[in-house]
């Protein structure tokens, strides 16, 4: 037997057809967000030229020079080495290859049973030679510059030659016998030269701490980008056209942020190199942009607002939208008035659609607490045509908030000065959406513009002083 009150209740919402379910339970859910990594390229760019004329003036004239007879356990030799003309560098299958051209002085010394005699004439040998060498170029975990060079040979371009009663006779036996010793010491000057002049680890240091600054994007919006480094990779050193480019990949969280100026991340201090795990060099920007629920309302009331839909005999007038979130869905409350008069509730789950950029809703039905309530006299509304024409009218753009930014970015990708020396270059691809989410306020979205994002270094990377 049902109660007084339920029998009243009936009564109430079949002869007024006045419907007031209760209400979806506004609630929503704390997520987690975690931007997609991304992979910056931080390079330096070298011109081989440039590390040539740095080598010329940093070696000096006299690369070798032995004044005694009697030193080096009495070899009775004196030897002079200096240079003859410029470096010649070029770099090719990952190797520096040098060619150093020399003249040298070998003087041999008499000896008169078994001594030596400083008095008596010495032959005195002269020659010109190209000395050649390759140098590998590696990065150590620390930034350091480790060079290892390695004798390629030598090419006599005049061999040595004693002057006797005016005619020179070629004696090559003691310069081929005695260079190889000394080509080790000429490739530790080079290793020196070079591994000293090389200054990555400053570089990488000062682009390091930049990232950690948010930048102003130049436009229309108040767009900032902020970036959050967290590791470095070594890209495998590369040669071409006369250029070397050490570069290094550096991962992180890039954020495109609308509206407020973020604040400076904490500074870490540079990591030492990992090995290369990601060698892809694209990049990742996550942009969160929100439409307030304010707005779709608006959008969906001047879109179906005061409109009529016929069913059969009855008809209905929908009055006003409003949207919220209960936990993962959507819900939609609507006010009608004609066949029957209240509120409705529907719930369904937003998501985005990636062809038109648009904010849609889909399964959506009526509220478990409206269906149970409209069974008994409102069947006729039970058939699906209603929800459809709802979830038809819930196509909520987001195309006027990302295009602009998009156009933002892409202008400051293309060769934006950062200062000390610094540049951003990128290409954006394409963009989708990884998440879409419900906040009190607003439907969010994580838009991901993916690309390719460089910081090259584009003044000297070389620091070589005169000594």
């Amino acid at each position: 037997m049902l109660s007084l009150a339920l029998l009243v209740s009936v009564f109430f919402f079949n002869s007024c057809k006045v419907f007031k379910p209760a209400m979806p339970v506004e609630s929503y859910k704390s997520i987690p967000r975690k931007p997609q990594t991304s992979i910056i390229n931080l390079y330096a760019d070298l011109e081989v030229s440039q590390l040539e004329s740095r080598i010329n003036e940093q070696l000096d004239s006299v690369l070798y020079q032995d004044t005694s007879f009697v030193d080096n356990s009495g070899d009775n030799l004196k030897f002079k080495a200096w240079k003859d003309g410029d470096v010649k560098l070029k770099f090719e299958l990952n190797e520096l290859s040098w060619e150093l051209p020399l003249r040298i002085s070998i003087q041999k010394g008499m000896k008169l049973f078994g001594y030596n005699v400083p008095l008596v004439d010495s032959w005195k040998y002269t020659g010109q030679i190209r000395l050649r060498y390759k140098t590998q170029l590696t990065i150590n975990r620390d930034w350091s510059i480790k060079t290892v060079t390695k004798s390629d040979g030598y090419v006599w371009a005049k061999k040595p030659s004693v002057n006797i009663g005016g005619f020179d006779l070629p004696v090559t036996l003691i310069a081929n016998l005695f260079l190889p010793a000394n080509l080790r010491s000429f490739s530790q000057q080079i290793d020196d030269v070079v591994a000293k002049g090389f200054d990555f680890r400053g570089a990488a240091e000062e682009g390091w701490r930049m990232l950690f600054n948010p930048f102003r994007i130049p436009g229309y919006n108040e767009a900032w980008l902020s970036i959050t480094p967290y590791s470095v990779s070594l890209v495998p050193m590369e040669g071409s056209a006369g250029h070397i480019r050490l570069g290094a990949a550096i991962t992180s969280d890039v954020e495109c942020l609308l509206d407020n100026v973020p604040p400076s991340g904490k500074v870490t201090a540079l990591p030492n190199i990992q090995q290369l795990k990601m060698p892809s060099d694209t990049f990742k920007i996550n942009l969160l942009t929100d439409i307030p629920y304010t707005t779709i309302n608006r959008m969906i009331t001047a879109e179906m607002g005061d409109s009529t839909f016929v069913f059969g005999k009855r008809k209905i007038k929908f009055e006003t939208f409003r949207v919220y979130g209960t936990n993962d869905r959507m819900a939609v409350e609507t006010t009608i008035s004609g066949s029957i008069k209240g509120t409705l509730y529907f719930t369904g789950i937003p998501y985005f659609h990636p062809e038109d950029t648009t904010l849609r809703i889909k399964d959506l039905k009526f509220d478990i607490k409206t269906r149970n309530l409209m069974m008994s006299s409102a069947k006729w509304l039970f058939n699906g045509k209603l929800e459809r024409m709802i979830a038809r009218s819930v196509i909520i753009p987001f195309k006027s908030n990302i295009a602009e930014t998009e156009k933002q970015l892409s202008r400051f990708f293309n060769h934006y000065t950062l200062g000390y020396g610094f540049e951003l270059n990128g290409k954006l691809a394409r963009l989708s959406v990884s998440e879409l989410y419900l906040s009190p306020a607003s439907v969010k979205a994580n838009v991901v513009f993916s690309g390719n994002l460089s910081l090259g270094l584009t003044k000297p990377l070389l620091q070589i002083t005169p000594q």
